[in-house]
């Protein structure tokens, strides 16, 4: 019989111990990596491609971004070095951080003008399949009623349970709905207070925690009732976890937990109907490497491939170029770029994630909403080429691609795509393939040297067109590429997916890059 011996010692964390196998074990999962493997990525989330989520808290009342971002005011306030900006501006604007801190901005978080039917019929409209509620962020505030913390949105604030109310919207239209918790790094988040002072007392470590170097059973039994508490709540498809439980000064406290919350949370899924072992049917996010990537779908920020993966993967990112929450002075990405970029992600295998800011009352400034009808409007179009779709043999082709070398350049400058930025999807039956040109040809020719003579047989294509057009457009093939005549430019933007239409099988590359 295989058991699982689980004990937390000297605040170091979770240790799993097993022994031999049992029949047991194939139908429920245990708290190990050998277990966790027998998953398979849900259908609905390969298909789904596109999700939509938004960093919403008493973090959005002083709405300063600073230097670093909004959503990290909380901690910022008490950094003395003002290394990015928020302390002078909460010294200046609300007084000295002992008299008025982070708790006390949350009678201010009213959202009032919340109405979670017009978020979701945003969502609707903006072509997600999925909408995540931030339902807990590093700053230790509950964005729903719960039993484990009063410093909740339910009892304080609003005195709403604002996950509720966006989960039932949501599942009213048909979306598939996520929590994301950022809860794992709450003990460590606000280290500044205890270095430089500030408003802690005993009766508010349930909000700010203990500090870093008092982290123990404590500080990991609190994550563990709020992060399963949220999945017994509300039975998510999907659960985000950001990067809190790799952070150094608290990590080794978090050996194994990744493992056994998986565990918990797949086995919750089959009880619920969801799936089956080695299905649950959901879907459990993670960061770096606390996980194997068969076990779970593995999260970039603001990030992703080089190259096509064997493994769905999710890239998470923002409309706003800077902070996550609702501030005052930010920039945002245009919608090409955003259109542009969740293309490249599915063509490596992957699904976007979306960030918007709503302001503290609940209302969505149109920095946001006009990007997102501008993305809902595409897939409106083309759509055809994005959801359920498969990757391609290859991602793409062009000048513009991501490396290792030049992230940290398109984290700050975006790619700036082209006409001569190719990038390929395919149908899930294998019969239609999309080349996706991420501009408008202006020479009135298409040239994708990547599907060229001796490369790729199109002895077989019956058809080729833009999505959305039933007009046969012509083309010819030689050793430089498939040559394609495109037609007059209609009212399409942002990129132009033309589709090749095989009556059987897409041949293979013959040689691929």
């Amino acid at each position: 019989m295989k058991k699982e011996i689980v004990s937390i010692i000297n605040g170091v964390g979770m240790i799993a111990l097993s022994t031999g196998v049992s029949s047991a074990q194939e139908t429920s999962y245990q708290a190990t990596n050998e277990s966790l493997v027998n998953y398979q990525v849900p259908e609905w989330y390969q298909d789904a491609k596109f999700g939509i989520w938004a960093h919403w808290g008493v973090y959005s009342v002083p709405a300063f971004g600073g230097t670093h971002a909004a959503e990290w005011y909380p901690r910022h306030m008490y950094d003395q070095t003002n290394a990015n900006g928020h302390y002078e501006h909460h010294q200046k604007t609300y007084g000295d951080n002992t008299e008025f801190g982070y708790k006390d901005f949350i009678p201010m978080f009213k959202a009032e003008k919340f109405d979670a039917n017009q978020w979701m019929d945003l969502a609707e409209n903006a072509g997600a399949k999925f909408y995540t509620v931030v339902s807990m962020h590093h700053d230790g505030f509950a964005m729903y009623d719960s039993e484990h913390t009063k410093w909740n949105a339910a009892k304080m604030g609003p005195k709403r349970d604002l996950t509720k109310e966006l989960i039932d919207a949501a599942r009213a239209r048909g979306l598939r709905t996520g929590i994301s918790n950022h809860f794992a790094f709450n003990n460590a988040y606000y280290d500044h207070m205890f270095k430089f002072g500030g408003d802690w007392a005993e009766e508010y470590e349930d909000l700010y925690g203990r500090g870093s170097e008092k982290m123990d059973e404590w500080g990991l039994n609190r994550w563990w009732n709020v992060t399963t508490e949220l999945v017994d709540k509300y039975s998510p498809d999907l659960y985000y976890f950001d990067w809190g439980w790799n952070n150094i000064a608290i990590r080794d406290h978090f050996v194994g937990q990744p493992q056994r919350f998986a565990a918990y949370y797949y086995n919750h899924a089959v009880k619920n109907g969801q799936g089956s072992y080695g299905a649950p049917g959901v879907v459990m996010n993670f960061k770096g490497k606390v996980l194997p990537v068969d076990a779970a779908v593995q999260d970039y920020e603001r990030g992703g491939k080089t190259e096509v993966s064997p493994n769905v993967w999710q890239c998470d990112t923002s409309i706003s170029k800077h902070s996550w929450s609702y501030s005052v002075h930010d920039d945002y990405w245009p919608s090409d770029e955003l259109v542009d970029s969740l293309i490249d992600v599915v063509s490596k295998n992957g699904v976007m994630m979306l960030n918007f800011g709503p302001k503290a009352d609940g209302t969505i400034p149109a920095e946001y909403s006009d990007r997102l009808l501008d993305i809902g409007s595409w897939l409106k179009q083309n759509g055809e080429s994005i959801y359920a779709t498969r990757p391609f043999d290859v991602f793409g082709e062009g000048p513009t691609v991501r490396t290792a070398e030049n992230r940290q350049e398109i984290h700050r400058n975006g790619y700036n795509y082209g006409s001569k930025d190719i990038r390929f999807t395919r149908s899930k039956d294998n019969k239609d393939l999309f080349a996706i040109a991420l501009g408008w040809p202006e020479d009135g020719k298409l040239t994708v040297t990547t599907l060229g003579k001796g490369k790729f047989d199109l002895s077989g294509l019956k058809t080729i067109n833009l999505v959305g057009s039933d007009s046969q457009l012509s083309w010819s093939q030689d050793e430089q590429g498939l040559h394609i005549t495109c037609p007059e430019k209609g009212e399409g933007k942002f990129a132009y997916p033309f589709k090749l239409s095989f009556g059987a099988e897409i041949p293979k590359l013959q040689a691929a890059k």
